[in-house]
């Protein structure tokens, strides 16, 4: 199997959120017993999810990295076919369905986080229609791309944007990347809606900056030297 790591972005007080972290981690640790899991708290005051990736990172020494939000559950044999691809192309989303579970399924494998392993007896809703597929959840990709795009853009504040942001910079910098066909697993927890994060209309200026430069080197390479990381 190629070698990589994982990196788990989080930061949350709701007893819920905490559940799913840790039936996240015993979920991936005992898929992948090898592999070093890092739970990326460490960013910016406000907590900025792009911070504590790129802070992350800095301590991975593997050439491939698995950046898994806090409540997704990716089934292995759609991990490891990510994986086999990796090395072609820079980045992979190695799914095209999410399924929100169910509160009563969620509580079910907080109780007993060994519920989870077995991810074919899970089913939940489908969130999203064939032509608003997410690009977050779980990110596969070359620690070499991620240096290249000077990781996530810590101007993003709170939650929302950046994973947009990232992949659209990574597609014209590095080549596209590769979706495949699979589902992930999302874990119930209370939500709340991104217009209630105050930096939510900054954020959402810049993901429409970096759509606008969309394959198009020069235009996205003026947004990267605004940045100073790598």
């Amino acid at each position: 199997m190629i070698n990589f790591s994982i990196i788990i972005p989080f930061h949350s007080n709701d007893p819920y959120r905490n559940k799913a972290l840790k039936v996240v981690r015993h979920y991936y640790k005992t898929l992948f017993p090898n592999t070093d899991i890092l739970i990326a708290t460490e960013g910016n005051d406000p907590y900025s999810k792009s911070s504590a990736i790129n802070n992350a990172v800095q301590k991975v020494n593997t050439h491939f990295i698995a950046i898994i939000d806090a409540d997704i559950l990716c089934p292995k044999n759609t991990i490891l076919s990510g994986l086999k691809h990796l090395p072609y192309f820079p980045l992979v989303l190695p799914y095209n369905k999410v399924f929100d579970l169910s509160r009563s399924m969620s509580e079910g494998i907080y109780d007993k986080p060994n519920n989870s392993l077995n991810t074919s007896i899970l089913h939940g809703k489908l969130r999203h229609n064939q032509k608003s597929v997410p690009v977050g959840g779980i990110n596969l990709i070359q620690k070499a791309c991620f240096l290249k795009v000077k990781g996530f853009d810590e101007r993003f504040k709170g939650w929302g944007g950046e994973d947009d942001a990232f992949v659209a910079a990574c597609d014209t910098m590095c080549g596209p990347h590769k979706r495949l066909s699979g589902g992930i697993y999302h874990l119930w927890h209370p939500t709340k809606k991104a217009e209630a994060n105050p930096y939510y209309s900054k954020n959402h200026k810049m993901v429409t900056e970096y759509f606008k430069a969309y394959n198009k080197k020069e235009e996205m390479m003026k947004i990267l030297t605004k940045r100073d990381r790598f």
